[in-house]
């Protein structure tokens, strides 16, 4: 096993053996071999993400599956996971999911896609190399998308978030074509897959006609594309992506022909399910 992953999976332990308490940040860096500076620099280097922002998603997680499975008060959730008080648990429940724990409840649907999944072997190996199954060849005709739209660079899970917010809000678009299958597209103000974007999600449709005023639309043109399965772990999608623009196209002898792709999802879909896959089209020359 590699020296780092070693490491930070014995940190990982400590945090899910003691997550229902008030976390030391020395006691877990105890389990390392590294100091305190060092193992904070690569832990953020591996994961992209600070050991404090781990803990602080892991304990939002578990409590959210508490909100929506059983009936223990808000605020004993939030002394649950040490928290001082329900206002602070609602803080920082909103900081992860930008909606409030009763609210959460109130709804009964769980996004799965924000989950912080405790952190495995398997896991770290995604991030490090990405993950993909070979690519395959098809042709598209011209089609339309229709949906909500996000730009920026996905810094805090905002792409995850709009497809819980548009999961309540599909049902209201007309003229769709195929109630099972979703679209994320993303076109690029910078050379993928750096810089900002704009993220789409939506589903297909056959006309422009009577779209609620603040849908979106994007008219996909007609292209042959390479499609990349990814796994749908959804932390690891961005390295995966990464990895296909950067390593694979490259290797692969393919060429890019614009500057947008698109993830499609159908309905065997579930996010943050290692057997479960999401399809990257990119359109080739």
């Amino acid at each position: 096993m590699n020296y780092y992953y070693d490491s930070i999976l014995r940190a990982v332990d400590y945090i899910e053996k003691n997550l229902t308490e008030d976390i030391n940040l020395d006691r877990i860096i105890g389990c390392t071999s590294f100091s305190k500076f060092h193992f904070m620099r690569v832990f953020k280097s591996i994961l992209g993400y600070s050991i404090n922002e781990y803990v602080r998603r892991r304990k939002i997680t578990e409590a959210a599956r508490l909100l929506i499975k059983t009936d223990i008060r808000i605020i004993d959730i939030a002394f649950m996971y040490a928290y001082n008080s329900q206002e602070a648990f609602t803080r920082a429940f909103k900081e992860v999911y930008d909606i409030t724990p009763n609210l959460y409840r109130t709804n009964k649907i769980e996004y799965k896609n924000i989950e912080q999944l405790p952190l495995s072997e398997g896991m770290l190996s995604l991030k490090s190399l990405g993950a993909y199954v070979e690519p395959f060849i098809v042709e598209r005709e011209r089609f339309i998308i229709a949906g909500l739209e996000y730009r920026g660079q996905n810094t805090n899970y905002e792409v995850p978030k709009l497809w819980n917010i548009f999961s309540k809000y599909m049902g209201s678009i007309p003229n769709r074509i195929n109630d099972s299958v979703c679209y994320g597209f993303e076109d690029y103000e910078e050379s993928p897959p750096m810089g900002n974007f704009r993220y789409l999600a939506g589903v297909e449709v056959s006309a422009e006609d009577n779209l609620p005023a603040e849908t979106a639309i994007r008219k996909v043109p007609g292209s042959k594309y390479g499609v990349f399965p990814i796994k749908a772990i959804i932390e690891t999608v961005p390295k995966s992506i990464s990895e296909i623009y950067s390593t694979h196209i490259p290797n692969s002898g393919l060429r890019i022909r614009e500057n947008y792709d698109f993830e499609y999802y159908d309905c065997d879909f579930k996010s943050n399910r290692d057997n479960s896959l999401l399809y990257l089209y990119i359109p080739i020359e």
